[in-house]
């Protein structure tokens, strides 16, 4: 795996200092897929992996969002970017490889306050956090050398660190996985494609990712 890393020099820093810091901790949560494409809530189960389909990026924004849950027991906390790290396919090029390096780095948020009482554990969401933004997807699209299919995936690894400012705080990376593939969300299916009996399928929250768009109408 090539890898593109930022290292945390506040989280080395508070270790060395020798205190004990609470780890605010990201999760990804589930795709949106309501009729309202409302964001999930604070008690929704994380997301184990994702998926992107690439060929949106020829048609639609194509890149890859997430909300996601912040938390952290026994302390307040501030909020106020995320950095994303990537590790990348192995064959990745040196365009996709260029790309993620411009691409990676610290995201602002605006600032998101985790504010409790007691050891009792805070948590909040931050909404609509690109994972893969729209020039890696299209890096990854305009790509031939990673044999991308409808079939044939390959694996990007995201790397999300909160950061945070509080007292006896510092922000725990959390690796998400999102397989890529070309046309195996966007496309129709090629099962039915050729008779064309497929229809759209109604709610797509985020177009290219996670949800098909198509699916089979006919006996195949």
């Amino acid at each position: 795996m090539h890898r593109v890393m930022i290292s945390s020099l506040a989280a080395a820093a508070a270790l060395v200092a020798g205190c004990s810091p609470a780890p605010v901790l990201v999760e990804v949560l589930p795709p949106r897929t309501s009729v309202t494409c409302a964001a999930p809530d604070k008690s929704a189960a994380a997301l184990g992996r994702g998926l992107l389909d690439a060929t949106a990026s020829l048609g639609a924004h194509g890149a890859y969002t997430a909300d996601l849950r912040l938390s952290v027991k026994g302390r307040d906390a501030t909020v106020d970017g995320i950095t994303i790290d990537y590790t990348l396919p192995d064959g990745s090029s040196a365009t996709i490889t260029s790309t993620a390096q411009d691409v990676d780095g610290d995201i602002v948020v605006g600032d998101t306050v985790l504010f409790g009482e007691d050891e009792k554990v805070r948590t909040a969401l931050i909404e609509n956090v690109q994972l893969v933004p729209r020039e890696l997807s299209v890096a990854l699209q305009d790509d031939e050398g990673l044999g991308l299919s409808k079939v044939d995936f390959a694996t990007i690894g995201v790397s999300i660190t909160p950061i945070v400012t509080g007292t006896d705080v510092v922000g725990a990376a959390s690796t998400f996985a999102i397989d890529v593939c070309k046309g195996c969300l966007v496309l129709p299916p090629d099962v039915c494609a050729d008779d064309g009996e497929f229809a759209l399928i109604p709610v797509a929250c985020r177009p290219g990712q996670d949800t098909p768009l198509f699916t089979c109408v006919g006996g195949v």
